[in-house]
């Protein structure tokens, strides 16, 4: 009986650590796609206010050669 106990404890113990090291993974990935999504939207504000920059200043004559 006791080796079916220890057996059981390992089995249980080595199932805890597989769903620890299954959460972390999933955390690390949710982390890494988090982190994309956020470069992507900062990548897409970033050309957004340079656009708007860039037609404030043509609206501006900032293109209009002296004559």
């Amino acid at each position: 009986m006791s080796d079916f106990v220890a057996t059981l404890t390992e089995v249980k113990t080595n199932i805890m650590h597989a769903s620890i090291s299954l959460e972390n993974e999933s955390k690390e990935r949710n982390q890494k796609e988090d982190a994309a999504r956020m470069r992507k939207a900062r990548r897409a504000i970033e050309q957004h206010l340079e656009q708007r920059r860039l037609h404030h200043n043509i609206s501006n004559g900032w293109d209009d050669e002296p004559i």
